[in-house]
């Protein structure tokens, strides 16, 4: 099948950049002499993370149970869900699924601990357990400091545990745009991150991994010494939300949705039969063209995305690629994926962990 005979809204990914993209950032991991898990998140696909593996990730990474139990399915053997998992009927989900794959997860709380600790020490099993450190994004994880060491002393005893180390995640330097501040802000904020895991290994607790996980900052972090694994999760496509904040170019945006022209107004402006929900315009960012320079996004709803042009003659039927802001909830409306090279289908795989919020 041609690309432009598929119906749309499609999302389309191109077979050379998402090749070369998980090319790029195992090499990051490699030369920099540590691990790389994905985090699947992104593209919530498992053919996909078949292929971050393929060339050389060590297990990946979920947000939500209902993922790693997808990936489980799937065939993926070493899981890491760095969220808290918290609801008992979850924590029983949980732990039931190391029947089908090794599934590590993250703790921040010592109730949260203790209650996974029990349920697996009553199946005779074990759950490997990273903290959660707060570097600055405030969100979940305790925040950096003295505090970190001392609940992860008293992780290490918890019956059923098996600490396996510290995980964080350095988003809030999203918020930096400037890529050399940005670095020097990733740089100091790590080495303090792991000298808190350095701490902990001289007072005897054994902390075999300490993890990062931002595509934005990958790059500078990897190359922190004491770091021993990463985990981004945007790179497979990049996005504009990247672009913008200079950790790749435009060219290198995997990720796009196919488009057709429903209505043509006025000779400068049309409308493409994709909106909100397609986009997912929660960053309050219009997507971008691909393939047309001059068109400029001025209104999006729910099913339309409207521009104007200064040069393109577009007509009624015509088809537009446009970038999305941010890859990952993009990702997330669509059942299924088009991996293409040029205007030629290669695969058409299903998005098979979408939607799984529980």
């Amino acid at each position: 099948m041609k690309v432009s005979e598929l119906e749309t809204p499609a999302l389309l990914i191109d077979q050379q950049k998402l090749m070369r993209n998980i090319t790029y950032m195992q090499e990051v991991a490699n030369s920099s002499g540590v691990t790389l898990r994905p985090h699947t998140k992104t593209h919530k696909c498992p053919e996909i993370a078949k292929l971050q593996v393929k060339a050389g990730a060590r297990g990946i990474c979920v947000q939500k149970l209902g993922e790693a139990e997808v990936m489980a399915q799937a065939g993926f053997q070493d899981i890491l869900i760095p969220n808290e998992i918290v609801q008992p009927t979850k924590i029983t989900r949980l732990v039931e699924l190391q029947e089908k794959a090794t599934i590590k997860v993250a703790v921040d709380s010592l109730e949260n601990a203790e209650s996974i600790g029990k349920v697996a020490a009553s199946l005779g099993r074990t759950i490997f357990v990273y903290v959660d450190v707060d570097i600055g994004m405030k969100r979940c994880g305790i925040p950096l400091g003295h505090s970190v060491a001392k609940f992860s002393k008293k992780v290490a005893t918890i019956k059923g545990l098996r600490l396996e180390g510290l995980t964080t995640y350095e988003g809030h330097l999203y918020k930096i745009k400037n890529v050399k501040q940005r670095a020097k802000a990733a740089n100091r904020i790590i080495k303090q991150y792991v000298e808190v895991g350095n701490r902990l290994r001289k007072a005897g607790v054994e902390i075999p991994k300490i993890c990062c996980a931002s595509t934005l900052t990958a790059t500078v972090t990897a190359r922190v010494p004491g770091v021993s694994e990463l985990h981004p999760g945007n790179y497979i496509f990049y996005d504009l939300m990247q672009v913008e904040r200079g950790s790749t170019v435009f060219e290198n945006c995997a990720q796009s949705v196919l488009t057709t022209v429903i209505s043509t107004p006025t000779n400068d402006r049309f409308v493409v039969d994709a909106g909100s929900k397609a986009f997912v315009n929660d960053q309050c960012m219009f997507p971008r063209a691909l393939h047309y320079a001059d068109l400029t996004p001025y209104s999006i709803t729910e099913e339309h995305l409207a521009c104007t042009t200064k040069k393109s003659k577009l007509r009624v039927g015509d088809k537009v690629q446009f970038v999305p802001y941010h890859a990952c909830t993009a990702t997330n409306m669509f059942d299924q994926l088009y991996l293409v090279n040029g205007d030629e289908v290669v695969e058409n795989w299903p998005i098979s962990a979408r939607g799984k919020m529980v």
